[in-house]
């Protein structure tokens, strides 16, 4: 019996960190431009050569030349083939992607960054040009299905990787609706992610991000980078303090020690599973310790528009940022790394430090990775609960004033004591590697990303017509002709109803490939 998990994400494939993908293809191995930065054939990357068998079995592994910048890549045949019904040609579509699967888990590729299973991205196969446009919900239908049966039998991870919001929400509905949605989490944790869903599509949700978020995409956790530095300079300095080591380190490398971390942080530029996570519970206020921009890429591709990464860029008005809080890998001079540095931070960052101190007085803060050891956020935290204590007007029924939840990789008892009636604390994890850890935080996030995520994206698109029940059906139908007059609308008219088109075209009513 398999141990695997089946994620969904909003995102792009190339994108993903993952040890292998597949990609669509169609009978006479034709790879449309949409995939070839997935394949790096936008970096210099050789096309890849047809599969043995391609015309027999419809799926199979790329050949091509060794060290390819690209992960080991299965083709499946994603199009509907002639002289076969829709249902019918859903179902060999399933089962082609059921035979690249197998051949995946046969070929026993070694699991990057130590991930304890391999991690396979797949796209949503067959819902761009394969022509299932009249079957679309009862094929993803399908196509998690047959990756739910892979990792029950396997030890494998799959990803399923949906571009566009109407198929991410629609994906997720169908998960919704499975009785298996949650079942690998106990229900303190299930009960947390229905909360924080909840939380996060009322807007009430804001996020402070450690180090730990990027382990599984092959990031460092602080005291990781520490001892790369260390072991880049010839230091030894574990019996310092974190702060005292990076002290240590910024008077051995001076003024370039912003440059040695950036390159301990240039090998990761594909964000990780916490990371898509995380961007598609779409907070628009976002807070981080960590140095990297792969949380950023992320949001990007969640939100499908520009983030504004403060401090530095203007934030236009509704639009989603990210505070670095400790400095950014495009910036190596605003690194925060030694105590010199906190200490300093007071007196030079204090306009970050206001708006972190406005986001723990007004949202619920999601703490995701932090060790909840950084002097910084300690400091601004405690300054708020004493803000707190002392007007009681900020407490609720219980008398708590609540800051927001901690999710930790493993239980931390004295913090949890410590921080009670401010922070709720949450254990993804009870122990394992650290990889193993990483992994049981992904699959956490990953249930609270289903619960969040929008269930209407989908609602006014033809293409899921089947996912609706009839009188569902009559309203979208109804829908989707007011669309269409509101965009003949001339002039004037249609300036004045764009709120209302725009909505109906978030819905779904204009949908995109």
């Amino acid at each position: 019996m398999g141990t695997g998990h089946v994620f969904v994400v909003q995102g792009l494939l190339e994108h993903l960190d993952c040890d292998a993908i597949v990609v669509p293809s169609d009978p006479e191995f034709t790879i449309e431009p949409d995939w070839h930065a997935a394949l790096r054939l936008d970096e210099g990357g050789e096309p890849p050569a047809r599969p043995e068998r391609w015309e027999e079995h419809g799926y199979g592994r790329a050949g091509g030349p060794t060290g390819s910048p690209c992960p080991p890549t299965w083709f499946v045949d994603a199009v509907w083939g002639p002289g076969r019904s829709a249902r019918a040609a859903a179902q060999d579509l399933a089962s082609r992607l059921a035979g690249a699967l197998r051949e995946i888990v046969e070929a026993g590729l070694e699991p990057q960054h130590g991930r304890p299973h391999t991690l396979v991205a797949v796209p949503a196969l067959g819902t761009g040009g394969g022509g299932f446009d009249t079957v679309r919900g009862a094929l993803i239908d399908l196509l998690l299905q047959t990756c739910q049966d892979a990792v029950d039998d396997a030890p494998l991870d799959v990803a399923v990787v949906a571009k566009h919001p109407a198929d991410y929400s629609a994906f997720q509905e169908i998960r919704r609706r499975r009785p298996a949605a949650g079942r690998d989490l106990s229900p303190e944790l299930q009960d947390a992610a229905e909360e924080l869903a909840a939380r996060a599509r009322q807007g009430e949700l804001a996020l402070f991000l450690g180090a730990g978020v990027g382990i599984a995409a092959g990031l460092p956790s602080w005291d990781g980078l520490l001892r790369r530095l260390e072991r880049r300079t010839g230091l030894a300095a574990e019996d310092l303090a974190p702060l005292d080591r990076g002290e240590l380190l910024r008077r051995e490398l001076g003024g370039s020690v912003g440059d040695a971390v950036v390159a301990e942080l240039a090998g990761a530029d594909r964000y990780g599973l916490a990371h898509a996570a995380l961007a598609a519970l779409l907070c628009t206020e976002t807070v981080t310790t960590n140095y990297d921009d792969l949380y950023e890429l992320a949001a990007r591709d969640a939100f499908q528009r520009p983030i504004s990464v403060l401090p530095g860029v203007p934030v236009e008005p509704g639009s989603p940022w990210v505070l670095k809080m400790h400095g950014d890998v495009a910036h190596p001079e605003s690194i925060v790394l030694s105590r010199s540095d906190v200490v300093a931070y007071d007196a030079t960052s204090r306009p970050v430090s206001s708006v972190v101190q406005a986001l723990m007085l007004t949202r619920h803060l999601l703490v995701v990775g932090a060790s909840m050891t950084d002097d910084n956020f300690l400091r601004l935290a405690h300054e708020v609960a004493r803000f707190q204590d002392r007007d009681s007007r900020t407490h609720d029924s219980d008398g708590d004033t609540l800051i927001g939840t901690v999710v930790t990789l493993t239980p931390k008892p004295a913090q949890e004591r410590l921080w009670r009636g401010r922070f709720r604390y949450l254990a993804a994890s009870d122990g394992g590697t650290g990889a193993e850890r990483a992994r049981d935080l992904a699959i956490f996030l990953d249930l609270l990303a289903m619960l969040a995520a929008s269930r209407d994206r989908y609602l006014l698109d033809p293409r899921y017509e089947q996912m609706l029940s009839e009188d569902e059906q009559h309203v979208a139908t109804a829908a989707r002709a007011l669309a269409e007059a509101v965009a003949r609308l001339p002039g004037d008219g249609a300036t004045a109803w764009a709120g209302l088109r725009a909505q109906l075209r978030r819905l779904g009513a204009e949908p995109g490939d």
